[in-house]
Protein backbone atom coordinates (compact mmCIF):
# COMPACT_ATOMS: atom_id res chain seq x y z
CA UNK A 1 0.00 0.00 0.00
CA UNK A 2 1.30 3.45 -0.90
CA UNK A 3 1.56 5.89 1.99
CA UNK A 4 0.41 9.52 1.74
CA UNK A 5 4.05 10.62 2.04
CA UNK A 6 5.08 8.36 -0.88
CA UNK A 7 2.15 9.60 -2.94
CA UNK A 8 3.05 13.22 -2.36
CA UNK A 9 6.73 12.63 -3.00
CA UNK A 10 5.99 10.95 -6.31
CA UNK A 11 3.79 13.65 -7.72
CA UNK A 12 3.93 17.06 -6.14
CA UNK A 13 7.36 18.04 -7.39
CA UNK A 14 6.44 17.23 -10.98
CA UNK A 15 3.10 19.04 -10.78
CA UNK A 16 4.42 22.16 -9.12
CA UNK A 17 7.51 22.30 -11.26
CA UNK A 18 5.52 22.06 -14.48
CA UNK A 19 2.99 24.63 -13.30
CA UNK A 20 5.49 27.24 -12.21
CA UNK A 21 8.24 26.79 -14.76
CA UNK A 22 9.97 29.99 -15.84
CA UNK A 23 7.98 32.06 -18.31
CA UNK A 24 9.37 33.30 -21.61
CA UNK A 25 10.97 36.73 -21.50
CA UNK A 26 9.61 37.63 -24.95
CA UNK A 27 7.26 40.17 -23.33
CA UNK A 28 8.38 40.47 -19.71
CA UNK A 29 6.03 43.36 -18.82
CA UNK A 30 6.79 46.02 -16.21
CA UNK A 31 9.72 45.45 -13.85
CA UNK A 32 9.43 45.74 -10.10
CA UNK A 33 11.24 48.63 -8.46
CA UNK A 34 12.38 46.39 -5.61
CA UNK A 35 13.15 42.68 -5.62
CA UNK A 36 10.90 40.59 -3.39
CA UNK A 37 12.92 38.78 -0.73
CA UNK A 38 11.22 35.49 0.07
CA UNK A 39 11.68 32.91 2.80
CA UNK A 40 10.80 29.35 1.81
CA UNK A 41 9.56 27.04 4.56
CA UNK A 42 9.12 23.31 4.02
CA UNK A 43 11.86 21.30 2.35
CA UNK A 44 9.66 18.70 0.72
CA UNK A 45 7.20 20.36 -1.65
CA UNK A 46 8.91 23.71 -1.02
CA UNK A 47 11.84 22.71 -3.23
CA UNK A 48 9.60 22.46 -6.30
CA UNK A 49 9.30 26.13 -7.20
CA UNK A 50 11.40 28.58 -9.20
CA UNK A 51 11.51 31.64 -6.96
CA UNK A 52 15.28 31.94 -7.42
CA UNK A 53 14.96 32.13 -11.21
CA UNK A 54 12.57 35.09 -11.28
CA UNK A 55 14.42 38.34 -11.99
CA UNK A 56 12.42 40.22 -9.33
CA UNK A 57 12.78 37.68 -6.53
CA UNK A 58 15.57 36.65 -4.17
CA UNK A 59 15.34 33.63 -1.89
CA UNK A 60 16.60 35.33 1.25
CA UNK A 61 16.32 32.39 3.65
CA UNK A 62 15.00 28.85 3.95
CA UNK A 63 13.68 26.78 6.83
CA UNK A 64 12.65 23.30 7.79
CA UNK A 65 12.54 21.48 11.12
CA UNK A 66 14.58 18.62 9.61
CA UNK A 67 18.27 19.44 9.02
CA UNK A 68 18.47 17.34 5.83
CA UNK A 69 15.54 19.23 4.32
CA UNK A 70 17.06 22.57 5.29
CA UNK A 71 20.21 21.49 3.48
CA UNK A 72 18.19 20.51 0.41
CA UNK A 73 16.35 23.86 0.39
CA UNK A 74 19.65 25.70 0.76
CA UNK A 75 21.15 23.77 -2.15
CA UNK A 76 18.11 24.09 -4.47
CA UNK A 77 17.78 27.85 -3.93
CA UNK A 78 21.52 28.53 -3.57
CA UNK A 79 20.67 30.23 -0.30
CA UNK A 80 23.15 29.92 2.57
CA UNK A 81 20.86 31.54 5.17
CA UNK A 82 18.89 28.81 6.95
CA UNK A 83 16.64 28.78 10.00
CA UNK A 84 15.56 25.87 12.18
CA UNK A 85 11.90 26.96 12.22
CA UNK A 86 9.33 29.20 10.59
CA UNK A 87 8.98 31.03 13.88
CA UNK A 88 12.62 32.14 13.70
CA UNK A 89 12.58 32.81 9.94
CA UNK A 90 9.69 35.30 10.20
CA UNK A 91 11.72 37.48 12.57
CA UNK A 92 14.23 38.17 9.75
CA UNK A 93 13.68 41.82 8.78
CA UNK A 94 15.08 41.27 5.29
CA UNK A 95 12.24 38.92 4.32
CA UNK A 96 9.22 40.46 2.56
CA UNK A 97 7.20 37.29 1.92
CA UNK A 98 7.06 33.69 3.09
CA UNK A 99 6.28 30.58 1.03
CA UNK A 100 4.63 28.12 3.43
CA UNK A 101 4.95 24.48 2.36
CA UNK A 102 4.63 22.81 5.74
CA UNK A 103 2.12 20.10 6.69
CA UNK A 104 -1.53 20.87 5.94
CA UNK A 105 -2.67 20.93 9.60
CA UNK A 106 -0.11 23.70 10.28
CA UNK A 107 -0.99 25.98 7.36
CA UNK A 108 -3.29 28.40 9.18
CA UNK A 109 -1.06 28.66 12.24
CA UNK A 110 2.00 29.33 10.07
CA UNK A 111 0.25 31.74 7.70
CA UNK A 112 -1.23 33.76 10.56
CA UNK A 113 2.16 33.94 12.31
CA UNK A 114 3.84 35.14 9.10
CA UNK A 115 1.13 37.73 8.45
CA UNK A 116 1.36 39.01 12.02
CA UNK A 117 5.14 39.31 11.53
CA UNK A 118 4.46 41.62 8.57
CA UNK A 119 5.15 39.15 5.77
CA UNK A 120 3.11 38.52 2.63
CA UNK A 121 2.35 34.79 2.23
CA UNK A 122 1.89 32.16 -0.44
CA UNK A 123 0.79 28.83 1.01
CA UNK A 124 0.28 25.30 -0.27
CA UNK A 125 -3.20 23.81 -0.33
CA UNK A 126 -5.35 23.25 1.55
CA UNK A 127 -5.69 26.72 2.97
CA UNK A 128 -7.31 25.38 6.13
CA UNK A 129 -8.75 22.26 7.71
CA UNK A 130 -12.09 23.68 8.92
CA UNK A 131 -14.49 26.56 8.43
CA UNK A 132 -13.27 28.06 11.71
CA UNK A 133 -9.69 28.01 10.40
CA UNK A 134 -10.84 29.61 7.13
CA UNK A 135 -12.42 32.41 9.14
CA UNK A 136 -9.25 32.79 11.22
CA UNK A 137 -7.18 33.01 8.04
CA UNK A 138 -9.52 35.55 6.42
CA UNK A 139 -9.51 37.68 9.58
CA UNK A 140 -5.70 37.71 9.66
CA UNK A 141 -5.49 38.80 6.02
CA UNK A 142 -8.05 41.57 6.59
CA UNK A 143 -6.48 42.82 9.82
CA UNK A 144 -2.93 42.93 8.44
CA UNK A 145 -3.79 44.20 4.95
CA UNK A 146 -1.09 41.94 3.54
CA UNK A 147 -1.30 39.67 0.51
CA UNK A 148 -2.17 35.99 0.91
CA UNK A 149 -2.15 33.56 -2.00
CA UNK A 150 -3.25 29.95 -1.92
CA UNK A 151 -0.87 28.07 -4.20
CA UNK A 152 -3.35 26.02 -6.18
CA UNK A 153 -1.09 25.63 -9.16
CA UNK A 154 -3.68 24.04 -11.46
CA UNK A 155 -5.15 27.49 -12.01
CA UNK A 156 -1.93 28.37 -13.86
CA UNK A 157 -1.76 25.26 -16.08
CA UNK A 158 -2.01 26.17 -19.74
CA UNK A 159 -5.17 24.10 -20.22
CA UNK A 160 -6.93 26.04 -17.46
CA UNK A 161 -5.71 29.39 -18.77
CA UNK A 162 -6.90 28.51 -22.28
CA UNK A 163 -10.31 27.30 -21.05
CA UNK A 164 -10.90 30.57 -19.16
CA UNK A 165 -9.86 32.53 -22.26
CA UNK A 166 -12.16 30.49 -24.53
CA UNK A 167 -15.13 30.99 -22.18
CA UNK A 168 -14.50 34.74 -22.09
CA UNK A 169 -14.29 34.85 -25.90
CA UNK A 170 -17.47 32.75 -26.24
CA UNK A 171 -15.60 30.11 -28.26
CA UNK A 172 -17.43 27.21 -26.59
CA UNK A 173 -20.82 28.48 -27.74
CA UNK A 174 -23.83 27.81 -25.53
CA UNK A 175 -22.76 25.46 -22.79
CA UNK A 176 -25.57 23.20 -21.58
CA UNK A 177 -23.56 20.51 -19.78
CA UNK A 178 -20.04 20.16 -18.43
CA UNK A 179 -17.92 17.71 -16.51
CA UNK A 180 -14.48 18.15 -15.07
CA UNK A 181 -11.63 15.90 -14.08
CA UNK A 182 -8.56 16.78 -12.10
CA UNK A 183 -5.38 15.23 -13.38
CA UNK A 184 -2.44 15.63 -11.02
CA UNK A 185 0.68 15.37 -13.17
CA UNK A 186 3.34 13.04 -11.81
CA UNK A 187 0.97 10.51 -10.30
CA UNK A 188 0.52 8.42 -13.43
CA UNK A 189 2.35 5.44 -11.93
CA UNK A 190 -0.41 5.14 -9.33
CA UNK A 191 -3.16 5.04 -11.96
CA UNK A 192 -1.77 2.14 -14.02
Amino acid sequence: MTSRRDLLAAGTAAAAGAALAPVSNANPGPRATKKVRIGVVGGGFGTSFYWHQHPDCIVEAVSDLRPERRTLLSRVYKCPKTYESLEVLITDRNIDAVAVFTGAPDHVRHVVAALKAGKHVICAVPAAMSIAECEQLADAVKSTGLTYMMAETSYYHQASISARKFVKEGRFGDIYYTEAEYHHAGLESLYF
